[in-house]
């Protein structure tokens, strides 16, 4: 499973969503200072939330917004699902 430093994990499901583990409970926002292929139109959801998060792509990294409620759902992981759009 390729991975960004400590704490982040990422795996496909080809053809449907890219998936972003994180170990770590995340903030406010989760940057992830690597290539993500996500694109306008696409939404990222953190799994056991029901609603979609925002996001932006700042200076090549993807910046998450994480919600409180949302940061309440994980114990030991956070797994992200950016569904691709298209």
């Amino acid at each position: 499973m390729p991975q960004l430093g400590e704490d982040l994990r990422f795996t496909l499901r080809p053809n449907r969503a890219f998936y972003i583990h994180s170990l770590a409970r995340p903030g406010a926002t989760l940057t992830v200072e690597a290539p993500v292929p996500v694109r306008g139109g696409d939404r990222i959801t953190l799994l056991g939330h029901d609603r979609p998060l925002n996001w932006r792509v700042r200076g090549g990294s993807l910046v998450i917004d994480v919600p409180a409620a949302a940061r309440r759902t994980g114990e030991h992981a956070w797994v992200f699902k950016i569904a691709w759009s298209g």
